[in-house]
């Protein structure tokens, strides 16, 4: 008796294998990708809490900018909390907040690889933070 395997049956399990992989592939991509989206939104909405605790408790003005990265400004404190790594922010930048109020407030649109995934709106009066996620 001989053990191990013959050419064809390495073959026909190459082959088996590389069909599946091409089906699996791009479906684990997907999702793999939508998990990292959704990562990088949630840690866009936690800064902007943050900036909105930060205000409240120094009761002064705070601005968190994301233009160049994730920057929280205030007259007497500069924090640099790194750079967003998979998405792109839109044309409204920043928000500011004074006393946990929004100061400047508005909608902010998040990119990832050129089409927009989310929407993340600052109410101007109340200043709750809406997110809405969306191929």
């Amino acid at each position: 008796m001989k053990s191990g395997w013959s050419f064809v049956e390495l073959l026909v399990l190459m082959v088996f294998l590389s069909i599946f992989l091409s089906i699996i592939f791009p479906i684990s991509k997907r999702w793999i990708d939508g998990m990292i989206v959704h990562s990088e939104i949630k840690k866009i909405v936690s800064f902007v809490r943050y900036t909105k605790y930060l205000s409240y408790t120094l009761k002064d003005r705070v601005t968190i900018d994301f233009s160049t990265g994730i920057k929280i400004l205030n007259s007497k404190i500069s924090k640099e909390k790194g750079n967003l790594s998979f998405v792109n922010v839109g044309r409204c930048q920043t928000f500011s907040f004074s006393d946990g109020v929004p100061y400047v407030s508005g909608t902010m649109k998040v990119y990832f690889r050129g089409s927009k995934i989310a929407t993340i709106t600052v109410m101007p009066v109340t200043g709750l933070i809406k997110v809405e996620e969306g191929w």
